[in-house]
Protein backbone atom coordinates (compact mmCIF):
# COMPACT_ATOMS: atom_id res chain seq x y z
CA UNK A 1 0.00 0.00 0.00
CA UNK A 2 1.17 3.53 -0.78
CA UNK A 3 0.92 5.77 2.27
CA UNK A 4 0.81 9.17 0.56
CA UNK A 5 -0.01 10.65 -2.82
CA UNK A 6 1.51 14.10 -3.27
CA UNK A 7 -0.53 16.02 -5.86
CA UNK A 8 1.30 18.98 -7.40
CA UNK A 9 -0.81 21.46 -9.38
CA UNK A 10 0.97 23.47 -12.06
CA UNK A 11 -0.33 26.44 -14.07
CA UNK A 12 2.25 28.93 -15.39
CA UNK A 13 5.05 28.53 -12.84
CA UNK A 14 8.63 28.25 -14.08
CA UNK A 15 11.60 29.51 -12.03
CA UNK A 16 9.49 30.03 -8.87
CA UNK A 17 8.75 26.30 -8.99
CA UNK A 18 12.43 25.46 -8.50
CA UNK A 19 12.37 26.02 -4.72
CA UNK A 20 9.02 24.21 -4.58
CA UNK A 21 10.48 21.07 -6.16
CA UNK A 22 13.43 21.15 -3.73
CA UNK A 23 11.01 21.67 -0.84
CA UNK A 24 8.81 18.69 -1.64
CA UNK A 25 11.86 16.56 -2.43
CA UNK A 26 13.20 17.16 1.09
CA UNK A 27 9.76 16.57 2.62
CA UNK A 28 9.35 13.29 0.73
CA UNK A 29 12.83 12.18 1.77
CA UNK A 30 11.89 12.80 5.40
CA UNK A 31 8.68 10.84 4.83
CA UNK A 32 10.64 7.90 3.42
CA UNK A 33 13.13 8.01 6.29
CA UNK A 34 10.19 7.60 8.66
CA UNK A 35 9.20 4.39 6.86
CA UNK A 36 6.33 5.71 4.74
CA UNK A 37 5.89 5.20 0.98
CA UNK A 38 4.66 7.75 -1.54
CA UNK A 39 3.91 8.63 -5.14
CA UNK A 40 3.77 12.02 -6.83
CA UNK A 41 1.17 13.22 -9.32
CA UNK A 42 1.73 16.37 -11.36
CA UNK A 43 -1.33 18.04 -12.84
CA UNK A 44 -0.62 20.57 -15.58
CA UNK A 45 -3.69 22.81 -15.91
CA UNK A 46 -3.48 24.65 -19.25
CA UNK A 47 0.26 24.96 -18.70
CA UNK A 48 2.39 26.22 -21.64
CA UNK A 49 4.96 23.86 -23.14
CA UNK A 50 7.89 25.69 -21.55
CA UNK A 51 6.31 25.23 -18.11
CA UNK A 52 5.81 21.50 -18.71
CA UNK A 53 9.41 21.11 -19.87
CA UNK A 54 10.73 23.03 -16.86
CA UNK A 55 8.81 20.92 -14.33
CA UNK A 56 9.59 17.61 -16.02
CA UNK A 57 13.30 18.44 -16.17
CA UNK A 58 13.28 19.55 -12.54
CA UNK A 59 11.74 16.24 -11.47
CA UNK A 60 14.16 13.95 -13.29
CA UNK A 61 15.86 13.04 -10.00
CA UNK A 62 12.64 12.92 -7.99
CA UNK A 63 12.92 10.23 -5.31
CA UNK A 64 9.52 8.61 -5.91
CA UNK A 65 7.39 7.49 -8.84
CA UNK A 66 5.93 10.42 -10.77
CA UNK A 67 2.92 10.47 -13.06
CA UNK A 68 2.10 13.50 -15.22
CA UNK A 69 -1.39 14.60 -16.29
CA UNK A 70 -2.43 17.33 -18.73
CA UNK A 71 -5.71 19.18 -18.14
CA UNK A 72 -7.44 22.19 -19.64
CA UNK A 73 -9.65 23.08 -16.69
CA UNK A 74 -8.50 26.61 -15.89
CA UNK A 75 -9.86 25.63 -12.50
CA UNK A 76 -7.67 24.57 -9.60
CA UNK A 77 -10.51 22.72 -7.89
CA UNK A 78 -11.31 20.66 -10.98
CA UNK A 79 -7.63 19.76 -11.40
CA UNK A 80 -7.40 18.69 -7.77
CA UNK A 81 -10.54 16.59 -8.19
CA UNK A 82 -9.03 14.79 -11.16
CA UNK A 83 -5.76 14.13 -9.32
CA UNK A 84 -7.67 12.78 -6.33
CA UNK A 85 -9.40 10.24 -8.56
CA UNK A 86 -6.03 9.12 -9.93
CA UNK A 87 -4.40 8.88 -6.48
CA UNK A 88 -3.37 5.47 -5.16
CA UNK A 89 -2.13 6.53 -1.73
CA UNK A 90 -4.03 6.09 1.51
CA UNK A 91 -3.43 9.79 2.23
CA UNK A 92 -3.46 12.75 -0.14
CA UNK A 93 -1.62 16.08 0.05
CA UNK A 94 -1.96 19.02 -2.32
CA UNK A 95 0.86 21.46 -3.09
CA UNK A 96 0.83 24.29 -5.62
CA UNK A 97 3.89 24.71 -7.82
CA UNK A 98 4.91 28.04 -6.28
CA UNK A 99 4.48 27.16 -2.59
CA UNK A 100 6.81 25.59 -0.03
CA UNK A 101 6.45 23.11 2.82
CA UNK A 102 8.52 22.42 5.92
CA UNK A 103 10.66 19.29 5.77
CA UNK A 104 8.59 17.60 8.47
CA UNK A 105 5.15 18.52 7.08
CA UNK A 106 4.31 15.38 5.09
CA UNK A 107 5.90 12.99 7.59
CA UNK A 108 4.13 14.44 10.62
CA UNK A 109 0.81 14.83 8.83
CA UNK A 110 0.69 11.24 7.56
CA UNK A 111 1.69 9.88 10.97
CA UNK A 112 -1.08 11.93 12.58
CA UNK A 113 -3.67 10.71 10.06
CA UNK A 114 -2.91 7.10 10.98
CA UNK A 115 -2.89 7.87 14.70
CA UNK A 116 -6.27 9.62 14.64
CA UNK A 117 -7.80 6.94 12.42
CA UNK A 118 -6.77 4.34 14.99
CA UNK A 119 -8.62 6.47 17.54
CA UNK A 120 -11.78 6.28 15.41
CA UNK A 121 -11.62 9.76 13.90
CA UNK A 122 -11.87 10.91 10.29
CA UNK A 123 -9.03 13.46 10.24
CA UNK A 124 -7.99 16.39 8.08
CA UNK A 125 -4.50 17.51 9.08
CA UNK A 126 -3.38 21.13 8.83
CA UNK A 127 0.05 22.68 9.38
CA UNK A 128 0.48 24.63 12.58
CA UNK A 129 1.38 27.79 10.68
CA UNK A 130 0.62 29.22 7.23
CA UNK A 131 3.10 31.89 6.14
CA UNK A 132 2.14 34.11 3.18
CA UNK A 133 5.10 35.71 1.42
CA UNK A 134 6.27 37.57 -1.71
CA UNK A 135 5.02 41.15 -1.43
CA UNK A 136 3.26 40.29 1.80
CA UNK A 137 4.38 38.93 5.17
CA UNK A 138 1.51 37.37 7.11
CA UNK A 139 1.63 34.34 9.39
CA UNK A 140 -1.60 32.56 10.31
CA UNK A 141 -2.12 29.95 12.99
CA UNK A 142 -4.48 27.12 12.09
CA UNK A 143 -6.79 26.14 14.97
CA UNK A 144 -7.52 22.50 15.61
CA UNK A 145 -11.19 21.65 15.90
CA UNK A 146 -10.62 20.88 19.58
CA UNK A 147 -9.10 24.33 20.15
CA UNK A 148 -11.24 26.80 22.15
CA UNK A 149 -10.68 29.33 19.36
CA UNK A 150 -12.47 27.10 16.84
CA UNK A 151 -16.09 28.06 16.24
CA UNK A 152 -18.49 26.90 13.57
CA UNK A 153 -19.94 30.40 13.56
CA UNK A 154 -16.67 31.73 12.13
CA UNK A 155 -17.03 29.39 9.16
CA UNK A 156 -20.15 31.32 8.12
CA UNK A 157 -18.06 34.38 7.31
CA UNK A 158 -14.47 33.18 6.80
CA UNK A 159 -12.39 30.19 5.82
CA UNK A 160 -10.20 28.86 8.61
CA UNK A 161 -8.01 26.66 6.44
CA UNK A 162 -5.95 26.40 3.26
CA UNK A 163 -6.22 23.64 0.68
CA UNK A 164 -2.66 22.55 1.54
CA UNK A 165 -3.73 19.91 4.02
CA UNK A 166 -3.41 16.12 4.33
CA UNK A 167 -6.19 13.60 4.78
CA UNK A 168 -7.38 10.18 3.63
CA UNK A 169 -7.69 10.13 -0.16
CA UNK A 170 -11.25 8.83 0.04
CA UNK A 171 -12.34 12.20 1.46
CA UNK A 172 -11.70 14.01 -1.83
CA UNK A 173 -12.98 11.08 -3.85
CA UNK A 174 -16.27 11.17 -1.94
CA UNK A 175 -16.43 14.96 -1.59
CA UNK A 176 -14.89 16.75 -4.59
CA UNK A 177 -14.42 20.50 -4.78
CA UNK A 178 -17.48 22.34 -6.08
CA UNK A 179 -17.48 23.64 -9.63
CA UNK A 180 -16.15 27.16 -9.99
CA UNK A 181 -18.76 29.50 -11.51
CA UNK A 182 -17.37 33.00 -11.25
CA UNK A 183 -19.76 34.33 -13.89
CA UNK A 184 -22.64 33.67 -11.52
CA UNK A 185 -20.72 34.77 -8.45
CA UNK A 186 -19.65 31.39 -7.04
CA UNK A 187 -16.03 30.52 -6.25
CA UNK A 188 -13.89 29.94 -3.13
CA UNK A 189 -14.32 26.21 -3.63
CA UNK A 190 -11.81 25.33 -0.89
CA UNK A 191 -13.83 27.38 1.62
CA UNK A 192 -17.04 25.61 0.63
CA UNK A 193 -15.28 22.25 0.74
CA UNK A 194 -14.09 22.74 4.31
CA UNK A 195 -17.59 23.65 5.48
CA UNK A 196 -19.06 20.58 3.80
CA UNK A 197 -16.34 18.27 5.12
CA UNK A 198 -16.81 19.60 8.65
CA UNK A 199 -20.57 19.09 8.39
CA UNK A 200 -19.97 15.47 7.32
CA UNK A 201 -18.07 14.79 10.51
CA UNK A 202 -14.47 15.13 9.35
CA UNK A 203 -12.24 16.38 12.14
CA UNK A 204 -9.65 19.14 11.75
CA UNK A 205 -6.36 18.51 13.55
CA UNK A 206 -2.98 20.26 13.51
CA UNK A 207 0.47 18.71 13.11
CA UNK A 208 2.62 20.56 15.68
CA UNK A 209 5.83 22.18 14.48
CA UNK A 210 4.87 22.19 10.79
CA UNK A 211 4.51 25.11 8.41
CA UNK A 212 3.58 25.79 4.78
CA UNK A 213 4.60 28.86 2.83
CA UNK A 214 2.03 30.33 0.45
CA UNK A 215 3.27 32.63 -2.30
CA UNK A 216 1.14 35.70 -2.97
CA UNK A 217 0.52 36.14 -6.68
CA UNK A 218 -0.61 39.27 -8.50
CA UNK A 219 -2.97 37.11 -10.52
CA UNK A 220 -4.60 34.06 -8.97
CA UNK A 221 -7.99 32.43 -8.72
CA UNK A 222 -8.35 33.67 -5.15
CA UNK A 223 -7.60 37.29 -6.08
CA UNK A 224 -9.96 37.07 -9.05
CA UNK A 225 -12.67 35.70 -6.75
CA UNK A 226 -12.13 38.51 -4.26
CA UNK A 227 -12.25 41.14 -6.98
CA UNK A 228 -15.53 39.69 -8.25
CA UNK A 229 -16.90 39.56 -4.67
CA UNK A 230 -17.65 35.87 -5.21
CA UNK A 231 -19.38 33.79 -2.55
CA UNK A 232 -19.75 30.13 -1.71
CA UNK A 233 -23.03 28.44 -2.47
CA UNK A 234 -25.78 28.21 0.13
CA UNK A 235 -24.99 25.29 2.44
CA UNK A 236 -27.59 23.90 4.86
CA UNK A 237 -24.93 23.53 7.57
CA UNK A 238 -24.58 27.32 7.71
CA UNK A 239 -28.30 27.91 8.31
CA UNK A 240 -28.99 29.93 11.45
CA UNK A 241 -30.61 27.00 13.25
CA UNK A 242 -27.82 24.54 12.39
CA UNK A 243 -24.54 26.43 12.47
CA UNK A 244 -24.11 26.09 16.24
CA UNK A 245 -23.60 22.37 15.65
CA UNK A 246 -20.98 22.76 12.90
CA UNK A 247 -17.83 21.04 14.10
CA UNK A 248 -19.35 20.29 17.49
CA UNK A 249 -21.11 17.26 18.84
CA UNK A 250 -24.84 17.75 18.93
CA UNK A 251 -26.43 17.74 22.36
Amino acid sequence: MIDLTLALTVHSETHVAGPTLLSIKDALHSLTQAGFTSETLVGFDSAPDNVSRFIRQGMQDHPQDVRFFDYCNLDQGATRNALAQAARGHCLAFVDADDLVSENWLRNAVALVYQLERDGQSPIIHPELNWQFDGINHVYSNPAQSDPFFSGHVMAIANYYDAMCVGPTRLWQELPFAERDLENGFALEDYQWFVEATDRGWHHAVAPGTIVFKRRRDTSQHRNSSAAKALIRAIPALAIDRIRHLGRKKT
